[in-house]
Parts: C-alpha cells; sequence; structure tokens
C-alpha cells in the first residue's frame, strides 16, 4: 500500500529537548515518522558584521565608560567650549572688469577677466562681478536694450539637481535706481538654474532659479529685448552684467583658455533716438565686486537649566538632572521659543579625553534636533559629531561618511511633539553598538565636537540640544543566552524566538537567512521572547536567528547557539514519500534526472516549491535544474510542464520555488524531477521502508523504479482551492484514520483559548490525550485524559499550568494522542 508521510514543520533545536525524547513521545507525523531535527552545527553561519571584534591590546582595562558628561553642576568632566566656526566674511575685492583688445569688436571691448591669468586672461574661484550702466531716462516704449557679446566658461556638465548649470553670466534690470534688481529673460540663455548664482554654501546665495550663460560661445552674438513693460513713467532704467563663478575650476584651475565674458555694443534706443550707448570704452560704466558676504554666525553653544517643572513643555524636559548643551541665542535657562542664528557654523568642544587601548570604541548621547528647513541637503540646518587627535588641527568625521540629520519641527499645538531620543538607539542601532566609531584612536588622547551649521533661511525652532554624552567600551562579555528556540506562526507569518531569561540582561535578537554574510539586527528586549514579524518576514524562507546578551555601556556575549525557523502558510502541506531523515544519497549521473511522482491526497491542489535534501560531499558544483512532468501512458515523466534553474544549493535541506505554480486537478499527478549537472549535489534518500512506484532514476537504458530507497525530495501543495477546504492538521488527520486536530482560537491568545479535536468512530476503546508542553518538551498541563467515543470536541484552556499556576508568555504545543497517532499543533500566549 502506497505510504504517506507530511512532515511537521515544528523543529526544536535546543539539547534539552533532545534529552526529554526519552521521557515523551517524540513530535511525530501523522503516520508517525518522527522529524528529521538538525543536531549538527551549522558550518556556515553567518557573521554580525556591525559589532567588532574585541580586543584588549594589552591595556588593563575591563570595559565600560570612558567618559561620562549630563552637563549638570559639580561633573567631573565639565571642560566644554563654545567656538564659532563661521567662516570669516571675505573683504570686497577689486572691480575685474577690464577694457581689452582681445578679439575685440572694434578697438577695445569690456570682459570679466584678470589678464595674469590662463593662456589670455580669464576668471577666478569664486568670482561675483557686475558690470552696471548709469541710471537711463527711457521715454519711448519702442525702446530697446541691445549688447554683443562672446564668452568661454565653465559649462554645464555634471551639475546635480536642482542645478543644471556651474559658473554664470546674465543680464539684469533695475525699475528703483538700483535698489532691487531683476533677471531679464532671455530665451538664449543655456542654464535655467546656475549654481555659482544660487548655491548659499559654494555659490553666491540667491536660491535656485537663476538663468544664465554658460559653456563656450566663441563668437560675437547681439542680444535684444524689448522695454516696454519695463517702462515707469518719470523712473529711470539701470542695466547689470552680472558674471559669478563657484568655489572650483576656473581659468586659474585646470582650464588656461577659458578667457570669461566679453561685451561690446550696449545700446538702449528707439527707432529715432539713442538713450545708451557705449562701445568697449572706459566711461559711463561701474564694474564692482559683489562677491557674498554672510553674516557672523555667533557663538551660541551653552550649558541651560530647565526650570521644574517646564511650563507648558514637559517633554522639552532632559532625559537626566536640569541642565543639557544647547545650541541657541537663549540666556541660562531653556527658553523653548528661542532659536538659532542663520549662516551659522558652531561647535562645542571637549578634551582632551584620554582613549584606553582597547577596541571597539563607540561615543553615543542624547540630542532633541528641534530645528528645520525643507530645502534639500546640503542647502539646509544640520548637526554631526566630530573627532580630532590632540596633535591635531583638522575636526574628522566621527564616522566614515559625514551624517546629516534631517529633522522636523512641529507646532507647539500640533499632533507631535519634539522628543530627547538616544542617538543610535533612534537610528536602530542596538544597545552596546554605535555608528560612531573611535576605535581608530584607541590608546590615544582625542578632543569631540558637535557641529551645528544653518544656511541663510530664517532659523525654524529652538536649536540642538544635547545631554548624556558617553564615551566607552563594551568588553566585559557576558554568557549568551541559552537553549534558544524559533518557532513559526502560520497564523500571522511570524516567528517567536525563546530564551532562558536573566534579570538585567539586554536582550539582541539577530536574524540571517539563506546568502546573507551577515545576522542583521531585529530588535531588543528585556524579556525572553521576542516575535520577528512584519512584511519582510516571507514563507518557504529558513530564517537563522541568534541572540546576544548585553548589559548597557559594559559588554556584549559572543552568539548563542543558532536557532532556525521556516514559516509554512496553514493552507499549505508539505508533501512527500520519506521520512527526512537522510541515509544516502543517489550517485545519478550528469545530465540525468532523479524523478517522484507526486500524487496529492486532496484536490484541487497548486504545487508551489520543491523542498529536497542534496549531499554536497565530493562536489564543488551548487546547481541543478528542476523541472515538473506530466505522466506518460506509461506512468513515467512525460511532457515538461515547468523548468527552474537554480543555484545555491547547500548541504542538507533547500526549498525551491517553482518558476510557474503547477494545478493538479482532481485524480492527477505529476512527477518533480532534478537533473545534474557535471558537478551538482546527489539527491540524498531515506532507505527506510522504500516505497515502489515513487521514485524513479534516469538511465541510458530509460527509467527505472529504484525500489529501494525513497528520494528525499518533497513538495510543497496549496490546498486553498481543495473541496472543502483544508489546513494542515486537518488533512494529516484525515491521513491518520480520521483524527482531526484543529487550530486553537483564538491564537495568539491571553489568557484563555479554545482546542477543537475529532475522534473517529475506529478509535472506539483507545485512550485519548491531549496535553500541553512549553517549547523545551515539558508537560504543563493535561486537558483531556480518557477512553472518549467519537466524536466532535471542545476543550479551553486558560493559561495554567498542572499546579494551578499562570504560566508565562512564549509558543505552547498542545498534542492529541492515542495508541496509534499523535499530532501536534501551536499556540502562542502573549500577556
Amino acid at each position: 500500500m502506497q505510504k504517506v508521510i507530511l512532515l511537521l514543520t515544528i523543529l526544536l533545536f535546543s539539547v534539552s529537548t533532545l534529552l526529554l525524547a526519552a521521557e515523551k513521545p517524540a513530535v511525530q507525523t501523522a503516520q508517525g515518522a518522527q522529524k528529521e531535527v538538525r543536531t549538527e552545527p551549522y558550518s556556515d553561519i553567518p557573521t554580525i558584521s556591525p559589532i567588532k571584534p574585541l580586543s584588549t591590546k594589552g591595556y588593563e582595562f575591563e570595559g565600560g565608560i570612558i567618559f561620562w558628561e549630563d552637563f549638570e553642576p559639580g561633573g567631573i568632566w565639565h571642560r566644554w567650549t563654545g567656538v564659532d566656526n563661521t567662516f570669516p566674511p571675505p573683504e570686497r575685492g577689486p572691480s575685474q572688469w577690464v577694457v581689452d583688445t582681445l578679439a575685440a569688436l572694434g578697438d577695445s571691448s569690456w570682459r570679466c577677466a584678470d589678464l595674469t591669468l590662463g593662456t589670455n586672461g580669464g576668471y577666478g574661484n569664486h568670482w561675483y562681478q557686475v558690470l552696471d550702466t548709469p541710471p537711463i531716462m527711457v521715454t519711448d516704449t519702442n525702446a530697446v536694450f541691445s549688447f554683443y557679446h562672446r564668452f568661454s566658461m565653465e559649462g554645464a556638465a555634471g551639475a546635480p539637481s536642482p542645478y543644471d548649470g556651474w559658473d554664470g553670466a546674465n543680464v539684469r534690470i533695475s525699475t528703483d535706481n538700483g535698489q532691487t534688481w531683476q533677471v531679464l529673460p532671455y530665451a538664449s540663455y543655456t542654464v535655467t538654474s546656475s549654481w555659482a548664482f544660487g548655491h548659499p554654501a559654494q555659490g553666491h546665495a540667491e536660491g535656485v532659479g537663476i538663468p544664465s550663460w554658460a559653456g563656450d560661445q566663441l563668437q560675437w552674438v547681439k542680444e535684444s529685448i524689448a522695454l516696454k513693460e519695463y517702462l515707469i513713467e518719470d523712473q529711470p532704467l539701470m542695466f547689470r552684467f552680472a558674471f559669478a563663478s563657484d568655489l572650483a575650476y576656473s581659468t586659474e584651475d585646470d582650464a588656461p583658455d577659458m578667457f570669461g565674458w566679453q561685451l561690446d555694443s550696449i545700446l538702449v534706443s528707439a527707432p529715432d533716438t539713442i538713450f545708451f550707448a557705449n562701445y568697449g570704452e572706459r566711461k559711463d560704466m561701474t564694474g564692482m565686486d559683489l562677491e557674498f558676504i554672510p553674516p557672523v554666525g555667533g557663538n551660541l553653544w551653552h550649558v541651560v537649566r530647565f526650570n521644574e517643572p517646564l511650563p507648558h513643555f514637559p517633554e522639552h524636559d532632559p532625559p537626566s538632572g536640569i541642565y543639557a548643551a544647547a545650541c541657541q541665542n537663549s540666556g541660562e535657562e531653556y527658553d523653548p521659543l528661542a532659536t538659532y542664528n542663520p549662516w551659522m557654523d558652531n561647535i562645542y568642544v571637549a578634551g582632551p579625553i584620554a582613549l584606553p587601548d582597547v577596541e571597539p570604541i563607540y561615543l553615543d548621547f542624547q540630542h532633541m534636533p528641534y530645528f528645520t528647513d525643507p530645502d534639500p541637503f546640503p542647502d539646509l540646518e544640520f548637526f554631526r559629531p566630530e573627532v580630532r587627535h590632540i596633535d591635531s588641527t583638522s575636526w574628522e568625521f566621527i564616522e566614515e561618511q559625514p551624517y546629516v540629520y534631517y529633522s522636523n519641527i512641529y507646532d507647539f499645538y500640533g499632533i507631535e511633539e519634539p522628543v530627547w531620543m538616544e542617538f543610535a538607539a533612534a537610528w536602530g542601532w542596538p544597545t552596546n553598538l554605535s555608528q560612531f566609531d573611535l576605535s581608530r584612536f584607541a590608546g590615544q588622547d582625542i578632543y569631540i565636537s558637535f557641529r551645528f551649521w544653518s544656511d541663510e533661511d530664517q532659523p525654524l525652532g529652538p536649536g540642538l540640544l544635547i545631554d548624556d554624552v558617553v564615551i566607552y567600551s563594551p568588553i566585559k562579555q557576558p554568557d549568551p543566552p541559552a537553549n534558544v528556540t524559533a518557532e513559526p506562526v502560520p497564523a500571522d507569518t511570524s516567528v517567536v524566538v525563546q530564551w532562558d531569561f536573566e534579570e538585567g540582561i539586554i536582550y539582541t535578537v539577530w536574524r540571517a537567512k539563506p546568502g546573507d554574510a551577515s545576522f542583521f539586527f531585529r530588535g531588543e528586549v528585556r524579556d525572553s521572547v521576542f516575535v520577528d514579524k512584519g512584511s519582510d518576514v516571507e514563507p518557504f524562507i529558513e530564517y537563522l536567528y541568534v541572540v546576544t546578551s548585553s548589559v548597557k555601556y559594559e559588554g556584549r556575549s559572543d552568539l548563542s547557539d543558532v536557532a532556525s525557523a521556516t514559516i509554512i502558510p496553514l493552507n499549505v502541506i508539505e508533501f512527500g514519500y520519506s521520512d527526512g531523515s537522510r541515509e544516502d544519497y543517489l550517485t545519478s549521473d550528469a545530465n540525468r534526472r532523479v524523478a517522484v511522482k507526486i500524487t496529492p491526497p486532496v484536490y484541487p491542489v497548486d504545487l508551489t516549491h520543491v523542498l529536497i535534501n542534496v549531499d554536497t560531499s565530493g562536489v564543488r558544483g551548487t546547481a541543478a535544474r528542476f523541472t515538473v512532468t506530466e505522466v506518460d501512458t506509461n506512468g513515467l515523466p512525460g511532457t515538461v510542464i515547468t523548468t527552474r534553474n537554480f543555484t545555491g544549493l547547500k548541504d542538507g535541506f533547500n526549498t525551491v520555488a517553482l518558476t510557474t505554480p503547477v494545478s493538479i486537478d482532481t485524480g492527477g499527478s505529476v512527477f518533480v524531477t532534478y537533473q545534474r549537472f557535471s558537478t551538482s549535489p546527489y539527491v540524498a534518500v531515506d532507505t527506510d521502508a522504500p516505497i515502489a512506484g515513487n521514485t524513479f532514476l534516469e538511465t541510458a537504458d530509460g527509467w527505472i523504479d529504484t525500489l529501494q530507497v525513497n528520494a528525499i525530495m518533497h513538495v510543497y501543495l496549496d490546498t486553498t482551492e481543495a473541496i472543502p477546504p483544508v489546513g494542515l492538521e486537518p488533512l494529516r488527520a484525515r491521513i491518520a484514520d480520521g483524527f482531526i486536530l484543529g487550530s486553537n482560537y483564538p491564537n495568539p491568545f491571553n489568557p484563555q483559548t479554545t482546542i477543537p479535536f475529532v475522534i473517529p468512530a475506529q478509535a472506539a476503546g483507545q485512550r485519548v490525550k491531549l496535553e500541553v508542553y512549553n517549547i523545551l518538551g515539558q508537560k504543563v498541563a493535561t486537558l483531556f485524559d480518557e477512553i472518549a467515543p467519537a466524536g466532535t470536541y471542545q476543550v479551553q484552556w486558560n493559561a495554567l499550568n498542572e499546579a494551578g499556576k499562570a504560566v508565562g508568555s512564549g509558543i505552547y504545543l498542545y498534542q492529541l494522542s492515542s495508541d496509534k497517532i499523535t499530532l501536534t499543533q501551536r499556540m502562542l500566549l502573549l500577556k
């Protein structure tokens, strides 16, 4: 008789579970075959890349806090200095407008250039030069402004959005005697937003959207524009030729042939009147240097005291004590209505600080970044911590790259209020880790600082506040947590990770999946259970979990033992003919196939995945081809339905998703085949109670029934469309002569849940038990134990053990057993 074995997906990875196997029945499938439990160590466990290896390097330091500053009076490290690091305003330079004969349109032409630069004169970095006409009274509505020009300057290539050009030149008009200017809208501008004119730090702070000419125009070209719309009665007009360059790449750098901007034949005229004319002559025109000069930012860093309680703003109170450092223009008392200055570069410095010769060393701090600027980086307020060696004058980012904090400000009466945050934790770093790593300065003396920078916009918000600055080395090593287990919960696509709890320890959970080189941080708890859930927890993937123990600022443990879990949806069953335990493997030839005939126990179903156990010893390849075929008239593999080439096979179980799910209708069967390449792994086999007619091997003479083995090649079947719909346990129960163990409800629960089960007529005279076990296999409670007639039962469990005491949160197994059958389900208690 054909034997069907459905493997339970409950994996028990703790040693204690294995030791208890002799005391209680092993977790079984519907036919009584034991699920394979991984007992050998994982050979390819990833590391946790953010954690540096521990190293004491010979220094007598056991780990813990190296530097602490809470800004309270009497603090031993109270030695901070505020420094105004704002770039000093430059002095106005000379006018660079000259009358020159180079390629002049007539005898001479105007040029914006330093004649000592480049091949024939040119321009330098960060110029802002203007050439203005005198006020011109224009009385004819037909008047036109015109001029000739040629230019050679940095082009537009590579300018970052929202800018589309670097250096530039444009023409402006004033109708109020030069108090304000607007750019004339020439259609011939080659740039719509000039970096040199607009950028607040590397340009001249006029903002986005200033058009200009840029690049090369080596021939003289005439430009003209009508003046009718600019005329105001009794008000003269002025015209300005504006040239701007940014901080880099000019004639004085690597472009000696860029000659700048040349002008000639500047004319304001009507058909019968000339109002103004200049033909490259040094008269009636004024050249000026207008390089942008920002205001001095001012030194704002100081320690402020918070009133107790702070009226109307209790959330502003510092995390410890009543003092904090603030970069704002307030007095000794913190003022939530105070703010900071524009054009500011302020740093707050502490040191020297002696670091022990150990690794790793981290910096962390509490902060309230209550400021905002809607502009994109770098045109906005930001802050960052910096460091320098005691013998250096140059500040470095504590990270390899600058960290920019994009803050939001909220209305005082709005939806959200500002809060104090521990920096590392706020950005997803676990206890005893920080993105601010000082290990490269181990054994040296350093200074640290907090730098707050603002741009030209009107300041919004009280500024930046810092408290509880700590430098620490977490090298006191606690023990890793013991008895780590991971249990899937298909009902909500989550995994429950548990371990032995110890008071005062912070537990950090890390996860990896196949192909990951590192474990990734999932969360921290001060409990013995962590629920991993979310959209990134996917079915059919074997997730590996480790847990580390931490004592804040002091130390962290090595990795715990690895636990793994694979979520199989409730409407999906695992189907195959082996018991999952590997005794040998098939030495099939290259390009020959191993096939397993799949005849589902219910219909219709969709075959979605192949679960295969392979042996990689003696081979170096990881690729193979999987196909699903029809059954031909001889009962052998026939026409191919779908194919999947798969790379990355590892020793043991592998889950392979089909390219296209295969539907199997009522009464149908298919073959799943595995085709080796020359270096592919071999299919593992189970030699216990082989079933003829299920596993076939392709040879040069055709297909043969292996007879003596079952290939460990199972499938996942989606039973969503099965009539009537069935879940995993009810289907197992059908195969198990009619016993049914249903899913408890509600699940998760607190504190009571109901467990349904069915005793079939053929079980008459058998003793039936319903028992609850914890994840370590220890019995918690007996809910049903009697020789019962056939029928449907519902039993409630109120989360009490046999002594009548409440049990803790976590995964529990409930098991229905008789003389011939053991069925097991999982439930989750969350308090």
